[in-house]
């Protein structure tokens, strides 16, 4: 195309501007109707709310098929998206959290005011004629699990932990790598994996006890390391940061654990809590925003119990 492509795309599709679009459209194999999109203006958010009969006659794309091809790209893409900017009550997880492919729908229910708190007020035909959901079956689905909001949340039984625990457990820091770890989430999802990972601010009580026994539950350990992911670990001997608890927890209960790192500048392992340095160790992957799937493919690998055994990896990138 005679520019130089930036090696990474932002999740936050929302907030794409026109040059992060025409990579996408380059990426998916529709560089051909780059032009066409620069035209018309097309943004994140118009992309995220584009219709078929506006790829025909706005966008020029005549062919049944093609359209057909570039819909499938598209809702993939908004199966995966970040909606961090405009999604405040995590509408997102929460209809992961139903069906993996249900992510699709977040930002259709956001642009008409629909939040956790009032979803449940949500009719069938709502969901039809003003978010767009045609499959007759989703909209149940939707329906269902928003009842469910409705239900006051069953006591915290702290005696013992649950023996049917999430496959991985997810743990971030919440400033650098809330969109990591989101994106995470729904690629182990839908691999197969059950997943947990906190959405919600932490809050003292029920959900601490939530936590822990989250953590102790689950077979695998996903660190997130983003950066500055540890820095508030340093020097914190009184175990008051969150990532520091479960870091140690995960430790102490002999989890398979699989560092994830994104922009991560390993520190000084003295300048950590020594119940937690053991983390250091751990071999690990170095995410690739440019090959999502090979890097999945390789956490995958891990979580399976097939790491390598040195932390040389982070450094060699996520190409076998």
């Amino acid at each position: 195309m005679g520019e130089e492509v930036p090696r990474r795309i932002s999740p936050n599709v929302p907030n794409w501007k026109a040059g992060e679009l025409q990579i996408w459209l380059q990426q998916i194999g529709f560089s051909g109707y780059c032009e066409v999109f620069e035209e018309q203006q097309v943004d994140g958010d118009l992309l995220l709310k584009l219709t078929e009969a506006e790829l025909k006659e706005e966008l020029q794309m005549k062919s049944s098929l093609t359209r057909k091809r570039f819909l499938r790209e598209l809702t993939e893409l908004k199966a995966y998206a970040s909606y961090a900017t405009c999604d405040p009550s995590n509408l997102a997880d929460w209809l992961g959290s139903i069906d993996p492919r249900f992510r699709q729908y977040t930002y259709p229910l956001v642009n008409c005011g629909i939040s956790r708190s009032n979803l449940p007020n949500v009719t069938e035909q709502h969901l039809n004629d003003d978010c767009g959901i045609e499959t007759g079956f989703h909209r149940v689905q939707i329906l269902n699990a928003a009842k469910d909001l409705l239900q006051p949340a069953l006591p915290c039984d702290t005696s013992e932990p649950s023996q049917e625990g999430p496959d991985v457990f997810i743990s971030y820091r919440r400033l650098t790598g809330s969109q990591l770890a989101s994106l995470l989430k729904v690629h182990l999802q839908l691999h197969g994996y059950t997943v947990f990972i906190d959405v919600e601010k932490l809050e003292a009580g029920k959900f601490e006890d939530k936590l822990i026994q989250s953590v102790k539950s689950a077979r695998n350990f996903v660190l997130v390391l983003s950066e500055n992911a540890l820095t508030n670990c340093m020097g914190d001997e009184e175990m008051k940061d969150w990532v520091h608890k479960e870091i140690a927890l995960a430790l102490s209960t002999g989890k398979n654990i699989v560092p994830v790192a994104d922009k991560f500048q390993w520190p000084d392992p003295c300048s950590l809590p020594e119940d937690m340095r053991a983390v250091l160790k751990f071999n690990g992957i170095k995410w690739s925003h440019e090959y999502q799937e090979a890097t999945i493919e390789k956490i995958i690998r891990f979580l399976k119990g097939r790491p390598s055994r040195d932390q040389s990896a982070l450094a060699e990138g996520t190409a076998d």
